[in-house]
């Protein structure tokens, strides 16, 4: 009896250790996967050999760990693929376009100012600075609109013919919006005026306006409406939520880029490296709406007087066209057309490269 039981035992015990040695061989087999190249970590330990071709593909492109892993990194003077520096984009290393305030104002140059705020906000801005022009007159200031020009070759034949004065040179404005240009293309003419300014002994301050994509997209629809004759607001505003009005809806990104008022199917990704390549290589100062004061800009840069304190307002009474609201579901589409179009990237992008929106980052 006695030795019955003492063989069920030794089967029990037998097998329970068994048990506990393969899980304990399954268990090191996952964590301890060879990749047959040391430097590169396993996700969760286990990369298929679909995985490991991917990776090797991708060698240049460094991990990004999870921040505690980051933040001990940094603490430990790190600043290769470990560090937190290399989870921005490599567009933060790009060189970028400085204005030295100690040199403030400059004494003469251009100002070319680019954005595609639409309706009567875009419009509000433009006449500001008609009016400054107009108001500083006396020591030669000039203005010079895309939009009155008629026609993109038009408007860079008129800047042509600022590079070609003659005599000394006071100060000009661009406005170059609709017929304006497209710095897809048009980045040789920047350059060119820049080196014109500066074989006069002036200077070149290019800035860049842009919107929050949502209020950017209120803007549209408000425009869009204004402009649509006979609409109905039920009608214009059902077909709006359904999305088939994005056909029709051209993003900040592309206007930038391309100013053709035609939206290109590129690759988002691709449309935003580009556009923020751009903006670094060319531009002076690049504002978003909301956050900066574009009057402030130009009167620091000239030196001139100015007649308001600010831009004309924008009342709430203006957010209303013909009795057009603003849904849930109509945000809810503008969230779509701004992820298509890439405004959605882009706009994050500005953020994080021209307001260090990541700072957070360095300091938890």
């Amino acid at each position: 009896m006695i030795t019955k039981q003492l063989i069920i035992y030794v089967t029990l015990i037998t097998a329970l250790a068994i048990l506990i040695f393969s899980t304990c061989w399954i268990g090191v087999a996952v964590f301890s996967v060879s990749t047959g190249r040391n430097d590169v970590p396993g996700i969760n330990g286990v990369i298929s050999e679909d995985d490991d071709d991917n990776i090797i593909s991708n060698e240049d492109e460094p991990p990004i760990l999870p921040i505690n892993q980051r933040k001990l990194a940094v603490k430990n003077g790190e600043k290769g693929p470990k560090g937190v520096s290399d989870v921005l984009p490599r567009l933060f290393e790009l060189p970028r376009r400085t204005i030295d305030p100690t040199k403030l104002p400059y004494k003469c140059g251009v100002i070319l100012i680019q954005h595609h705020i639409s309706g009567i906000d875009g419009a509000a801005i433009d006449n500001w600075i008609r009016g400054l022009v107009d108001f500083n007159d006396d020591s030669g200031a000039a203005y010079i609109s895309s939009a009155d020009a008629g026609s993109k070759e038009a408007f860079v034949a008129e800047i042509n013919e600022q590079m070609d004065m003659k005599g000394e040179f006071y100060w000009t404005v661009l406005g170059s919006g609709k017929h304006g240009l497209a710095l897809a293309s048009d980045g040789d003419v920047l350059r060119r005026l820049r080196e014109n300014m500066e074989e006069r002994g002036c200077h070149l301050l290019a800035m860049s306006m842009f919107s929050d994509p949502l209020d950017y997209s209120m803007k549209q629809t408000r425009q869009m409406f204004a402009k649509c004759k006979n609409c109905n607001v039920n009608e214009f505003t059902m077909k709006l939520e359904s999305g088939k009005s994005d056909v029709y809806w051209r993003g900040q990104l592309d206007y930038f880029l391309y100013n053709t008022g035609e939206i290109v199917s590129d690759d988002t990704k691709v449309k935003v490296k580009e556009a923020i390549t751009k903006l670094r290589e060319h531009y002076d100062l690049v504002l978003l709406d909301g956050k900066d004061d574009v009057s402030k800009e130009i009167i620091k840069v000239t030196g001139w007087k100015s007649p308001h304190d600010e831009e004309e307002a924008v009342t709430d009474a203006d957010m209303e066209v013909g009795g057009l609201r603003y849904t849930k579901q109509m945000v809810k589409q503008y969230s779509k057309f701004d992820a298509k179009n890439g405004d959605a990237d882009f706009y994050d992008a500005l953020n994080h490269i021209y307001y260090n929106h990541l700072a957070f980052l360095f300091n938890q």
